[in-house]
Formats: C-alpha cells, structure tokens, sequence
C-alpha cells in the first residue's frame, strides 16, 4: 500500500496538487490490490466455496466447484485429492478460472477438496466433498501409483505441502492445519 507522508502539508498550501496526488496514490493502491501485488502484507483470502461436487466412473473422476460469491478478476480455483481423510499428502490441481475438473485417475479410491485464492492471497477455506470427507471410488482398470505430491505455490522449507495455490507472502508461515 503506498502512503505519501508529506501530503498532509500539501493540503493548505496547494489544494489542487494535494488533491491531484491523493487521487494518485488512491489509484495505485486500487491496481496494487486488484493485481495482488501490495508488498506490505498478503491480501484477505476469498471467501470459502460454497460446495464440491465429485463424480467417478471408469477411472475418470469429474468434479465441479459451486461458488456462488461476488469476486473480481483474477479468482483462480484449486483442487487436492488424497488416499487419506486428513489430506497428509495432497495432489494439487491447477484449474485456473474453470470451476471443473475432469481427470483419469484410475481405479483408486479418493478423497477431495477445493478452494479458491487470488494471486497475492492467502488461500480459502478448503471445502471437502462430503462432511465428514468422503472417498470417491474411480473405478474401472487401475493405473499407476501416484508418485509423492510436491505442493504447489511457493513453499517455505518445511512447510505441508497442497494447499498453497499460487504461494503464501513472504514472511508469511503457515501449517494446513492453522488454515482449516
């Protein structure tokens, strides 16, 4: 966010100039945190999505993320599978702006959720499909064994993998389970 300290003395001395740059800095605070770039601190996450819809057959899992809140530009979406409730180990998929996913996993047993981030975000609260989680069968012939998830975003030594989308802000540490 930028701030201008010497505007205050402006405001007598030269109005016009003081209300030029005023519009100034109310302009690039407004691009700054459209575009998510404010360096200061990481922008409030988006709200939650409202649900997760998961479908399996024949080893293709299809998923839709219903999410009906008012966002701007630059809402991308986020989906994790896991062989465990407790998304230990989470595969993240990148689906952009789309709300859908649809993928050939095999016949393997899944749990999933989804969330939503801006760039420059923190991360929404991650929506499971069911509650508690429920495990999604894909049916249909096996394919191989998921090779071990490596998150996703730009993750700090140590932190758990998945859930990161795009990142956290630097300086900005945070577990999966201080985000649920």
């Amino acid at each position: 966010m930028l701030t201008v300290a010497q505007l205050a003395p402006l405001k007598n001395r030269d109005p016009y100039l003081y209300e030029t740059m005023v519009k100034i800095v109310s302009a690039v605070n407004s691009a700054s945190q459209r575009a998510g770039v404010d360096p200061s601190s990481p922008s409030p996450a988006p709200s939650a999505i409202a649900s997760l819809t998961v479908r399996a057959s024949n080893g293709w899992f299809d998923l839709s993320i219903a999410d009906p809140s008012n966002s701007r530009p630059g809402l991308f979406y986020f989906a994790e599978s896991d062989v465990t409730p407790g998304f230990n180990s989470p595969r993240v998929y990148f689906l952009g702006s789309s709300r859908n996913l649809y993928v050939q996993l095999g016949n393997q047993s899944l749990y999933w959720r989804a969330y939503s981030q801006y760039i420059g975000s923190l991360p929404s609260a991650p929506v499971t499909f069911g509650t508690p989680a429920l495990p999604v069968a894909g049916g249909g012939s096996s394919g191989p064994a998921p090779l071990p998830s490596q998150g996703s975003g730009a993750l700090a030594n140590g932190a758990a993998p998945g859930g990161n989308g795009f990142g956290l802000h630097p300086g900005t540490r945070v577990t999966r389970n201080s985000q649920l």
